[in-house]
């Protein structure tokens, strides 16, 4: 079996997930990777957080924040917004 079809396959179908339901990432905050190798020599922007239209008419000025790393080679998110109720 070839993995490499397999993670293709499978990151086709995710992005079809993401399509059909309409969600979309966010303004990024913060740093500008969300992955990094033990190096640090190899970085990426693998974790996001998606929403929807919905979302974003009830708080419109949502954002994620990249947080930095502590335990895990991935940085934490947050979704913020400045909305007052």
């Amino acid at each position: 079996m070839n993995t490499n079809m397999d993670y293709s396959r499978e990151m086709r179908r995710f992005n079809d997930f993401i399509e059909k339901t309409k969600l979309f990432d966010i303004l990024m905050m913060g740093r500008k990777f969300t992955w990094y190798k033990s190096n640090g020599m190899v970085k990426s922007i693998i974790d996001r957080i998606l929403v929807s239209w919905e979302c974003l008419d009830k708080w419109p000025n949502s954002k994620q924040v990249v947080l930095g790393r502590s335990v895990s080679d991935h940085c934490a998110l947050v979704l913020k917004t400045n909305s007052t109720d």
